[in-house]
């Protein structure tokens, strides 16, 4: 027959389990987030070096670089990175707040664990 205390100590560590599982999701979907100003950071860089070579290659006129549009697009492509560059910062920042949080859950559930062993090695 368990004891009454180690009834309450496997039903608390019952609960620090679902959080930690519910913290490492919502750690997980943040580092989803990343995703979308990461690709497009990568469209960017290549799109650029696709670019350089075509110029670099063309033996003519550049007609985008004579009518001034290759430089509207090297504008408009820095306003995007930077804005990538913000939404990444803005994402890192809750990835650490959660992160914090994640390893809170994991040494309740840890010390809960051990509290358990503990008790049930006594019994």
């Amino acid at each position: 027959m368990m004891s009454k205390d180690l009834k309450k100590l496997k039903s608390l560590k019952d609960i620090a389990e679902l959080s930690l599982t519910a913290e490492l999701a919502k750690l997980a979907a943040i580092k989803r987030e990343e995703e979308g100003p990461k690709a497009k950071l990568r469209e960017i860089a290549a799109a650029r070096a696709q670019r350089v070579h075509h110029v670099g290659t063309s033996e003519g006129f550049d007609m985008a670089s004579l009518m001034g549009a290759d430089s509207a697009w090297y504008r408009w492509a820095e306003k995007e990175k930077r804005q990538a560059l913000r939404d990444l910062a803005q994402i890192a920042e809750r990835r650490e707040t959660q992160l914090g949080k994640t390893r809170t859950a994991f040494g309740k559930k840890d010390a809960l664990d051990r509290l358990t062993e503990r008790h049930a090695g006594k019994t």
